[in-house]
């Protein structure tokens, strides 16, 4: 049997009108289709929606739909690396050095070191 016996797609089908009479303003992007358009601009999309009209979103931010991954341990980086080279990412860019810091300030005074002296 072949598939296109059993398989009767062809095209995106048209909107039923019952759906369509029920509807009001039915609106759809194509180019934030996710099997053919940018599933990181769907998403920032959905987070402008979430703030329109009152806070404004950029169109984009540093990472510009980059998948930002930080991993843990010296195993987890050597999969990531193994998954990028099964799947031609290209190339790799290290934002870090490979342990977390304390940011100026953190910890600095104790918040109880005076309690006593009030």
């Amino acid at each position: 049997m072949r598939a296109s016996e059993f398989i009767i797609e062809s095209g995106m089908k048209k909107m039923n009108k019952m759906h369509k009479a029920v509807m009001k303003s039915a609106t759809t992007f194509p180019g934030l289709n996710m099997n053919s358009g940018s599933m990181y601009t769907n998403y920032r999309f959905a987070i402008a929606l979430a703030g329109a009209p009152d806070y404004p979103t950029k169109a984009d931010n540093y990472i510009a739909g980059d998948p930002l991954l930080s991993p843990y341990t010296e195993e987890e980086m050597e999969m990531i690396n193994m998954a990028a080279q099964q799947v031609g990412a290209g190339e790799k860019q290290v934002w870090s050095s490979k342990r977390s810091e304390e940011l100026p300030g953190v910890n600095a005074v104790s918040p109880t070191s005076n309690w006593m002296k009030k």
